[in-house]
């Protein structure tokens, strides 16, 4: 009866909102801005069926906006927004600006107010928001991030040496077919374990473990749920409805507890990872690695925290890290599938990243951090910043010294992407073959 009444009241709300006249549809012409309405590109019935998704409306408005106009206002019920077209603008909003476009786009709801998932950093708003960001981009500047070139190597090696002994154990005893995705996946899954939590989770050689279980589920959201929430947020709030696989969440946040009271109380010796590097923050202990020096960029990008009261809690630091699988995981992953789907196409631009690659590695197969960065060739194939891109040159580059990478008999060319959740993901069935040089 409670499930029928729930029911009732939910789907009388949806058709309420739903069918009920907008009153923003001229909201920007107030500010003498332009409004541009994207639900011909993607109608509110293909949102909440989680068929199409906001950046199909993005994409729509960039094509109506003249080359002269640099920006237009939209309205993502009950959302507000100013979408920009202009590059400059674009750069400078996200550089030099970024510190007055203190509250992001959101894309799902929270229901618990209390809950920890508040103090991610692409949740907070506000001063709280410039604060933590402030307090924690040091540990983001070049000289930070190699730190992690460790891991990079390591995991790199060892992923190298299953695909190899796959590759052995085929009827070819050289080649091996492989899908793209879950390979790749199990690779960033190993670096954002010991990169953030000095955890060596062993997934490249235990693919089904209970840890890379919980990365799968943490970075898997229900693409209807995140569609209806961002439409009925109060809904959701009312009736606790959950975007996050929360017990995932749980399992990741006793991790980085657990890990960060030991760090604290010295029980553990210090590791090149971000949890000791924000352990080293609260304790006012990080310092610059002798030559480090911020590039232009991060210059540009640099804030000021305010000296008030802020203090950088264990919540924060514990948000932060957990981050990294929202932010890190399948982003990288599918960049990845799709950067070794293109060399596998185009033999000529392989060869060729190859010869550059082979210049610069070690004697051990190692790569060294300032060399990888100096790859001009690897930049042209190569796109990101910070973190995800030295990671992603390290895989590039691990795998085409030891690999020729071509399309498997399975594989379509042109590949056809998956529409996903704001993004064109690569298809989980993408298979290519790997052959040992």
């Amino acid at each position: 009866m409670w499930f029928a009444l729930i029911a009732v009241i939910v789907i009388g709300y949806l058709l309420y909102k739903l069918l009920l006249p907008s009153d923003t549809k001229n909201f920007w012409a107030q500010y003498g801005i332009r409004q541009i309405d994207g639900s011909p590109a993607a109608s509110e019935k293909e949102l909440l069926s989680g068929k199409k998704d906001v950046t199909a409306r993005d994409g729509y408005a960039y094509e109506q906006l003249s080359d002269n106009e640099k920006f237009c206002g939209m309205i993502e019920s009950p959302y507000k927004m100013i979408f920009i077209k202009d590059l400059e603008l674009a750069k400078r909003i996200f550089i030099r600006d970024f510190g007055y476009f203190t509250n992001r786009r959101q894309f799902f709801v929270i229901p618990n107010k209390d809950s920890i998932v508040n103090k991610l950093l692409n949740v907070l708003k506000g001063q709280e928001w410039k604060n933590v960001r402030s307090t924690i981009s040091p540990a983001f500047t070049t000289g930070k991030i190699r730190r992690y070139m460790e891991s990079f190597n390591s995991i790199g090696k060892d992923w190298i040496e299953v695909l190899k002994e796959k590759a052995n154990d085929s009827s070819t005893k050289k080649s091996v077919i492989i899908k793209v995705l879950p390979t790749v996946s199990q690779f960033t899954t190993d670096v954002i374990a010991t990169g953030v939590f000095g955890f060596n989770a062993g997934t490249v050689r235990n693919p089904n473990s209970t840890f890379a279980t919980m990365v799968t589920r943490l970075a898997t959201m229900n693409q209807w749920k995140i569609a209806l929430s961002m439409r009925f947020p109060s809904l959701f709030k009312l009736l606790g409805i959950e975007i996050i696989d929360m017990e995932a969440f749980t399992f990741f946040q006793n991790i980085v507890a657990q890990g960060l009271k030991a760090r604290m109380s010295g029980d553990t010796t210090k590791r090149n990872d971000f949890l000791q590097m924000m352990v080293e923050l609260k304790k006012g202990e990080l310092k610059s690695d002798g030559k480090e020096e911020l590039s232009s960029f991060e210059k540009d990008a640099e804030m000021k925290a305010e000296k008030s009261s802020f203090v950088l809690t264990d919540d924060i630091i514990n948000a932060q890290s957990v981050t990294f699988f929202f932010a890190g995981f399948s982003t990288t992953s599918n960049f990845l599938a799709f950067v070794f789907y293109c060399l596998a196409a185009h033999q000529d631009v392989q060869d060729k990243l190859r010869e550059e690659v082979r210049k610069i590695v070690q004697k051990d197969g190692t790569f060294e951090y300032d060399a990888i960065g100096k790859l001009v060739y690897m930049d042209m194939v190569c796109c990101g910043m910070r973190l995800a891109l030295v990671e992603s040159k390290a895989a590039i580059a691990h795998v085409l010294h030891n690999f020729r990478i071509e399309p498997a008999p399975t594989t379509k060319i042109p590949v056809e992407g998956v529409s996903g959740s704001l993004q064109i993901l690569p298809p989980d069935d993408l298979e290519l073959k790997f052959t040992i040089l």
